[in-house]
């Protein structure tokens, strides 16, 4: 792998860019706003954060939040009707369809890593990011095989098993974030996908309740066994003494890994360090809530409130992660 060397503006200091003609250049800049955009109103909280890095970065996340985004949409949004007065109801149709709409994107994510012309308004801007920031495509790919297993009933035998996942959902998505904020992957890719396994477990045990309603457990089976839980337990909102010693088997794990994703932070600097320490300050505290009340978290959505949120983007990124970690 190319390693990447950042400069004060967060591109590689070796890069040379090819002059571009108009048209790409147009095309390009209008996949950047679309990028910018999408991102803008897609509701995330992070958005106001990533207005905090220097320009290229702040594209960069966009473009990459963009990518996943559209992604995740594949397997969740409602399908496209064929005209006004037909929709998708066969569920074995939809997964067909679903698995069809995905292997397309996969194809249009190859033909554009190999400067192929592509039909999507985003790919322009996304593989300007992935040249620039030395983005392994096949990170962008694995995000794609991740949600591919979302399209079914999910359950794994073992936690092997939602590693692997959580490494395609998440992990990937870290490595991304590694190369963009001008870390030595080399140096920190085993440490970014903890990190993204670390927001991913925070993220399943936040939503235990409403994905057994939707016939999803992301916790190994071998593990609900262990602890005679059950799916219908989630589902109908049962919080047994069971349901508590398996929740706090799931946070010690999960802390494990926010240790290991800690160790990121000597690997950044600048920008690309206050916008990690924002990212993990925001997990980080959300597991915090989920461990302080796991009943609770089993009865409604974890949420960060409007003051919590803004406290971080306003200070975690001057707040070394391991100091949240001593708390």
């Amino acid at each position: 792998m190319v390693l990447a060397v950042p400069q004060e503006n967060g591109l590689p200091a070796d890069e040379k860019i090819k002059p571009l003609s108009a048209a790409q250049d147009r095309s390009i800049k209008a996949a950047y706003r679309y990028a910018v955009r999408l991102t803008r109103h897609s509701g995330s909280s992070f958005y106001l954060a990533f207005l905090t890095l220097p320009r290229p970065m702040y594209r960069a996340m966009c473009v990459i939040y963009a990518f996943m985004r559209l992604t995740d949409d594949i397997a969740d949004a409602p399908l496209p009707r064929s005209n006004r007065s037909t929709a998708v109801t066969d569920p074995a149709v939809e997964l067909q369809q679903r698995l069809k709409n995905l292997q397309h994107w996969r194809e249009e994510l190859q033909k554009a890593t190999h400067d192929e012309k592509t039909t999507h308004l985003l790919f322009p801007a996304l593989i300007e990011v992935v040249n620039r920031f030395r983005i392994d495509p096949q990170w962008l790919e694995d995000v794609i095989e991740g949600v591919k297993h979302d399209l079914e009933p999910v359950s794994f035998s073992q936690y092997a098993d939602l590693q692997q996942y959580c490494y395609h959902v998440a992990g990937t998505v870290g490595l991304c974030c590694q190369a963009i904020w001008g870390a030595d992957v080399s140096q920190t890719r085993a440490d970014a996908i903890a990190c993204g396994e670390a927001f991913q477990l925070t993220n399943i045990l936040r939503d235990l309740h409403e994905d057994a309603c939707n016939s999803r457990c992301y916790l190994p089976a071998e593990e609900m066994n262990r602890f005679q839980c059950t799916l219908d337990d989630f589902a109908n909102q049962h919080t047994s003494s069971a349901y508590k010693d398996l929740m706090i088997f799931q946070i010690e794990r999960a802390n494990r890994c926010y240790q290991q994703a800690a160790l990121l932070e000597k690997n950044l600097k600048g920008a690309g360090l206050k916008m990690f320490r924002k990212m993990f300050s925001t997990y980080y505290f959300l597991l915090k809530k989920i461990a302080a009340s796991p009943e609770k978290a089993l009865m409604q959505r974890t949420r960060l409130s409007r003051i919590e949120r803004a406290k971080i983007l306003l200070t975690a990124g001057s707040c070394p992660v391991n100091n949240l970690l001593k708390k």
